[in-house]
C-alpha cells in the first residue's frame, strides 16, 4: 500500500494490520518515526494508532498534522495526564482493530520492507504468534551506529518461558503479532515502567515467536528513555527489579512451571547483582546476591559472587579487571 496515494482504501475496508506507535515527549523524532510508518509498501491496509502519553513538548502537534495529512490512517489517543506505558499502551491497543499488530516507540524508524517481511511471515506460518527482528542502535542525534547491551544469545525460535528466565533479546519496536493473542489479556497497568516483559508474556503465552536476524528498523538511544532513567540508573534501579518480580509472578499466576519462574527470578536478581557492584552500591549488591542464591542455584557466576559477597570492593575490581581481559579476548578473536 502507498500511504501517499490517501484513499486507496475506503473506510470501509477494515484494516489488516494496527500499527500502535507510543509517545511521550518525543517532538524531534515522532514525524521521522510515523513517515517511516506511512512509507511502508503493503498490498493490505493499515492503521497507524498514536498514543500520546501527555506530552509536554510539541509532540501532539506534530501527530495532529500527520492526521490531518493521512486522515483515514492515522488515529490518536489523547492522554490528559501522564499515566505511563502500561496505560497508553493499553488505550492504544484498545482501538486497533486490525488482525495483526506492530509496535513502534516514538523515536524509532522503520527501514524499507519492515511490515511486509513480518506480515508475510506470519501469514505463512500460523504456527507463530509473533516475529521480532533484529534493529540497528543509533545516536539520536547523528543517527551513526552505537553500541547497545543486548544479549548475545538470540535464539531463531522462542517462547514464554524463555523470555521470562532470559528476558528479552530484541527491542519492543521489532515486534509484531497475532491481536487475538494480545486480546486475550488485559493489559496489566501495575507494570509501572518494564512492561516489556509483561507485554510479551501475555502475547506468548502458550504461543511461540520467530526472531529474524534481519535489520528492519532503527533504535535510537535516546538518554531521556526507561533505560537510562531507571534500569540504568542505580537510584531507581529498583523499580525495574519490582516491576519484573512482579511479572514473574505474572507468569506464575498463568501457570507458567515455578521452577522456570524462579530461574527467571534468580537471573533477574544476579543480573541486578552485578548492575550495582558495578556502580559501587555494596548495600544493594550483596541483597540481590544473596536473593538470587536463596530463590535457586543457577551456575558458577552466581555462587563466586556469592562466595565473595563480603568483599565487594575486590570483587568489584577482580570482576571489572574479568570483563576487560574478556572484551579484549572477544575482540582479538
Amino acid at each position: 500500500m502507498n500511504t501517499n496515494a490517501t484513499g486507496i482504501f475506503s473506510n470501509e475496508t477494515a484494516p489488516v494490520l494496527s500499527v500502535v506507535v507510543l509517545c511521550y515527549n518525543q517532538e524531534k523524532y515522532i514525524g521521522d518515526c510515523l513517515q517511516s510508518v506511512l512509507d511502508q509498501q503493503l498490498d493490505v491496509p493499515f492503521e497507524v494508532i498514536v498514543g500520546d502519553d501527555y506530552s509536554s513538548d510539541r509532540s501532539l502537534d506534530v501527530i495532529e498534522s500527520f492526521r490531518l495529512r493521512w486522515p483515514n490512517i492515522v488515529k490518536v489517543v489523547v492522554h490528559e495526564r501522564n499515566d505511563g506505558f502500561s496505560a497508553n499502551l493499553a488505550d492504544s491497543l484498545a482501538i486497533a482493530t486490525g488482525e495483526y499488530i506492530a509496535n513502534i516507540d516514538g523515536d524509532d524508524i522503520m527501514l524499507p520492507g519492515k511490515l511486509k517481511r513480518q506480515l508475510e511471515f506470519l501469514q505463512a506460518n500460523p504456527e507463530f504468534g509473533m516475529v521480532a527482528h533484529k534493529m540497528r542502535a543509533v545516536d539520536e542525534i547523528t543517527m551513526e551506529p552505537v553500541s547497545f547491551p543486548l544479549p548475545r544469545k538470540r535464539p531463531a525460535v522462542f517462547d514464554a518461558e524463555y523470555v521470562i528466565e532470559n528476558g528479552p533479546f530484541f527491542y519492543h519496536s521489532s515486534e509484531m503479532y497475532r491481536a487475538c493473542l494480545r486480546r486475550r489479556y488485559p493489559v496489566d497497568l501495575n507494570v509501572k515502567v518494564v512492561a516489556d516483559v509483561a507485554h510479551l508474556l501475555h502475547v506468548l503465552y502458550e504461543s511461540r515467536a520467530c526472531y529474524l536476524d534481519e535489520e528492519l528498523g532503527l533504535y535510537r538511544v535516546n538518554p531521556n528513555g526507561a533505560t537510562s532513567n531507571v534500569i540504568s540508573n542505580p537510584k531507581r534501579h529498583k523499580t525495574n527489579i519490582d516491576d519484573l518480580l512482579y511479572t514473574c509472578q505474572m507468569a506464575e499466576n498463568l501457570g507458567m512451571a515455578r521452577d522456570v519462574v524462579n530461574r527467571g527470578r534468580a537471573k533477574l536478581y544476579l543480573t541486578s547483582a552485578i548492575f550495582y557492584l558495578e556502580h559501587g552500591c555494596d548495600k544493594e549488591f550483596v541483597e540481590c546476591i544473596e536473593a538470587s542464591r536463596r530463590v535457586c542455584l543457577i551456575g558458577a557466576k552466581q555462587g563466586g559472587l556469592y562466595l565473595m559477597r563480603h568483599w565487594p570492593r575486590t570483587l568489584q575490581r577482580f570482576y571489572t579487571n574479568a570483563k576487560y581481559v574478556l572484551g579484549r579476548q572477544r575482540i582479538r578473536s
